[in-house]
């Protein structure tokens, strides 16, 4: 299948001569808040790391990292040594010991994490003057890949392989769709590069298109503002970063924002462009399937646009395939949103996910119409239901934030009178068993750096 426009002058080198290419050691890879990084420095990085990785008879290193410049000394080292990457997308303790089975190293730059794995902590390892560098990086492994994680629904990670083939194709789609525009950008994240939209946007693309990128993470408003004071920015965020822009900060211009994790209102698009002189670009997609569509709403109710390399298959029943390049399977994967395809198949409107379906004591029941019904009720602003097991047992259970008058309820009663009184609301709509048997009262439900629920924390609040 074609991608995107064909244009030579956007053609990217394949990922493993990122390193090797003719391009000066001086051009700017990376900077933070007190070092920058030129190609020369990265490639001396990876270099430095390969011979230690090869030294050690072990083929899966997780990758935690909160610096995306030393993520990407990892990434690339643990590549050219022919090993697997495996990208948790988290650095939590516990569940990355959970997660043991699915790494044989770690790879982080994080002091304090101490797994029962070998575990080798940058930059304190590429830090050590070796002279005798290898003149050559080795090659990826054949058929490289990289093993992610999706948050799952249930908040049970599940696993992904992406071939670095695919990675390689989807930087060239992105490069052909918007590298000419983005020349003398600076990219800067509010998203980390360990989950696949902050991997492909934050990471891989400015790679691809030699952009540099900021190593360290956007939290808040005023740091997009002085960054887009000293330089033309391309912004990688999300709707939940979006939607907390201050209207009292003065306004800024981004050459280019990109947005992932959830589809943004047209009124949000509206806001971002007041405040940062561009309408931001929706991205859809998934870690199985990568980019899928795009979409600048400049009014209400755009549609998305597959990109050129994408096809969707309506199937029976309703369900629909995507199909792309970046898929290895032939027959596509099936997605999990209901989507209202237009006449000429190549747009379509997003219309939600479809029911998150579980099965207890043999009846079938939708999560997502439990949380509609928690959120029907006064006294819950809102609310995220999830499965929990507990002696070989399953249970629903409900993470809930409160609205005023909840609050206000909250303050005349126990927690126990409250949920029971919430449970009592229920009953008219729900079955017994759909009732949640666990509850947990927040000031906000938990998101990832990515602006989606994080099921993980969430789980561990009911353990």
């Amino acid at each position: 299948m074609d991608s995107q426009k064909k244009d030579p002058a956007w053609l990217v080198l394949p990922m493993e001569k990122w390193l090797t290419s003719a391009a000066s050691d001086d051009v700017l890879v990376a900077w933070s808040r007190t070092q920058q990084w030129s190609l020369g420095d990265f490639r001396r990085d990876v270099s430095r790391l390969v011979p230690c990785l090869r030294a050690r008879p072990l083929l899966r290193w997780a990758l935690c990292f909160t610096d995306s410049y030393y993520f990407a000394v990892a990434l690339f080292a643990v590549l050219h040594s022919g090993h697997t990457p495996v990208l948790p997308g988290h650095q939590r303790q516990s569940l990355l010991t959970e997660q043991q089975g699915e790494f044989d190293a770690l790879l982080t730059d994080d002091d304090i994490l101490a797994l029962s794995c070998p575990t080798l902590r940058l930059p304190a390892e590429i830090l050590p003057v070796r002279p005798a560098l290898p003149a050559t990086l080795p090659a990826f492994a054949p058929n490289a890949v990289l093993v992610l994680f999706t948050s799952g629904s249930t908040g049970k990670p599940q696993k992904v392989l992406k071939t670095v083939a695919s990675l390689q194709t989807e930087s060239q789609w992105l490069a052909e769709t918007w590298g000419e525009m983005l020349q003398g950008s600076r990219v800067v994240a509010t998203v980390s590069a360990q989950h696949m939209y902050g991997l492909t946007f934050r990471l891989i693309l400015p790679l691809a298109l030699g952009l540099p990128f900021y190593s360290q993470t956007l939290e808040v408003h005023e740091q997009l503002v002085c960054m887009a004071n000293q330089y033309p920015l391309m912004l990688v965020s999300s709707p939940a970063f979006l939607q907390r822009l201050d209207d009292k900060l003065p306004p800024v211009h981004c050459r280019q924002i990109f947005s992932a994790g959830g589809p943004l209102a047209a009124s949000e698009a509206a806001r971002v462009r007041q405040l940062c002189g561009t309408y931001p670009t929706d991205i859809y997609g998934t870690t199985e399937t990568g980019v899928i569509a795009s979409r600048q709403q400049r009014q209400t109710a755009t549609p998305w646009t597959l990109f050129a390399g994408v096809e969707l298959s309506q199937q029976t029943q309703g369900q629909i395939r995507a199909i792309s390049g970046l898929i290895p399977q032939p027959a596509g994967v099936e997605l999990s949103d209901n989507l209202a395809l237009l006449a000429d198949g190549r747009q379509f409107h997003l219309l939600g996910r479809k029911d998150r379906i579980v099965k207890i004591a043999e009846q079938r029941l939708s999560l997502d119409e439990i949380e509609m019904r928690l959120c029907q009720l006064p006294q819950v602003q809102e609310a995220c239901v999830l499965t929990i097991d507990k002696q070989g047992r399953t249970y629903i259970a409900a993470a809930i934030v409160l609205s005023s008058s909840g609050l206000a309820q909250r303050q005349r009663q126990s927690q126990t009178a409250l949920t029971a009184a919430l449970r009592q609301a229920l009953r008219p709509w729900l079955a017994p068993v759909a009732i949640p048997r666990f509850w947990r009262l927040l000031t906000a439900i938990p998101r990832n750096q990515q602006g989606k629920r994080s099921y993980a924390e969430l789980q561990e609040l009911f353990l």
